[in-house]
């Protein structure tokens, strides 16, 4: 089924059209400018709301409004289980009625984690993300959530606006484009300790003052280095680096700050989490939704 799923867009980009996709968005609850974002196409829209739905576990539900809304369509082939949406035949005209859809259940909670991959910090996250699954609840996480051709910067800010966000720190995170865009933009959308639920790696070592300002100098070069490289070609040809570089010089002037009030938490150790089959810290996500 998930194969199938993954494919299951080209048939919402084929039967619908992007009012008709905002329209599915209503019906289902959800806010289109959030599932959306900036995506205008039928392709990505269609794309955005497919995925939207999965990492919600809500694909029975998206699929049930699309039954209602083309009832000559047989959705059997990719997984869904209501049947088909009516007794039309092949040739019957689709329908844009919505109303008939079944209301899904309120959503479940968003719990995403922000990680490096690799190394003993994937591991981490392979065996934490497993406990919670045994426990009942799924962690959204970029490997299994975010599809082929995914845009990997909105999906990082989709991990900023999350309410809860399990924030995996080791040396690599730290030093990481991504992982440090990803913890910025956490950060810009308030509520930072209330909605991080950060472990500390051994090789983080950011409980020292002299030790944590080498994080900071490491930005400080990497934007001296990205400006200098900036500097050899003309002005007409740097798309995209200008973003790069202030978002370097975002996590250099939020970095002191950020891993300060990290390294005041009690986060407990990786071992005493595992020890622990990760209760811990799952009470406290859950907490966070009562």
């Amino acid at each position: 089924m998930a194969d199938n799923y993954n494919l299951f867009f080209k048939v919402l980009r084929e039967s619908f059209n992007t009012q008709e996709l905002e329209e599915l968005c209503l019906e289902l609850g959800y806010d289109s400018g959030e599932v959306f974002r900036s995506t205008t196409n039928l392709s990505g829209m269609a794309q955005d709301l497919q995925g939207y739905a999965r990492r919600r576990g809500q694909e029975q539900q998206l699929m049930a409004a699309v039954a209602a809304a083309r009832s000559h369509l047989d959705l059997a082939p990719y997984g869904y289980t209501g049947g088909i949406g009516g007794s039309a035949t092949a040739n019957s005209q689709p329908t844009t009625t919505t109303s008939t859809a079944v209301p899904p259940p309120p959503a479940e909670p968003m719990v995403y984690i922000s990680y490096a991959w690799g190394g003993e910090s994937e591991n981490f996250v392979n065996q934490l993300d497993q406990a919670f699954q045994t426990k009942g609840m799924k962690l959204v996480r970029d490997k299994r959530d975010l599809g082929y051709k995914g845009s990997i910067s909105d999906f990082m800010r989709e991990i900023g606006r999350a309410g809860a966000i399990v924030v995996v720190i080791n040396d690599k995170y730290l030093k990481s484009p991504n992982c440090m865009f990803e913890l910025t933009e956490i950060a810009s959308n308030n509520d930072f300790r209330d909605r991080v639920f950060p472990v500390v790696m051994s090789d983080a070592d950011i409980y020292r003052p002299v030790n944590r300002i080498k994080y900071v100098q490491h930005w400080e070069q990497e934007i001296k280095a990205l400006d200098e490289a900036m500097k050899t070609v003309s002005s007409a040809n740097l798309q995209g680096f200008r973003e790069e570089i202030d978002s370097y010089q975002t996590i250099r002037n939020t970095i002191s700050e950020l891993v300060f009030i990290l390294k005041d938490m009690n986060t407990l150790t990786p071992d005493m989490h595992r020890d622990g089959d990760f209760e811990v810290i799952f009470n406290e996500v859950q907490r966070r939704f009562q």
